[in-house]
């Protein structure tokens, strides 16, 4: 450690993989639980309604979670904000990757599946650019 605080930060880009990983996880049950509660007798189930809504809370919550936990984990470095921020997204779309292969296997591998990772990753490095420009704003 530095006067300034951590160099790298190991715990915090941990625990923002996870968390932003899990955030859209959450966020999906949740619509699908409310979905569940207030879908009429006609539409699609619970289980049918699910893919669809991760074919969007998937991508776009994931992009937002791998964004602001890869600015919260970056903004506290002293030094290596875009790189805490780059790991951040990196290591949210290899664990995306990893669990989506573990629980759908090769069938869950589509392009959006692509397209969401590529997000996430594109989501780290500007959340640990933004808490760049965060830390020359405070100065």
């Amino acid at each position: 450690m530095t006067a300034g605080g951590p160099r790298f930060s190991k715990m915090r880009v941990v625990v923002a993989i996870v968390l932003a990983e899990a955030l859209p996880i959450v966020l999906l049950f949740a619509i699908v639980f409310a979905y569940g509660a207030v879908r009429q007798k006609d539409s699609l189930s619970p289980a049918e309604f699910a893919p669809l809504a991760g074919n969007w809370v998937g991508p776009i919550g994931g992009f937002l979670a791998t964004f602001l936990l890869a600015w919260w984990a970056a903004r506290s470095a002293q030094k290596q904000k875009v790189a805490h921020g780059a790991i951040v997204g990196v290591g949210t779309a290899v664990l995306d990757l990893g669990l989506g292969m573990l629980l759908g296997g090769a069938a869950a591998i589509r392009p959006i599946f692509f397209v969401s990772n590529a997000g996430r990753i594109l989501a780290g490095l500007l959340g640990g650019w933004l808490a760049t420009r965060s830390s020359v704003r405070g100065s």
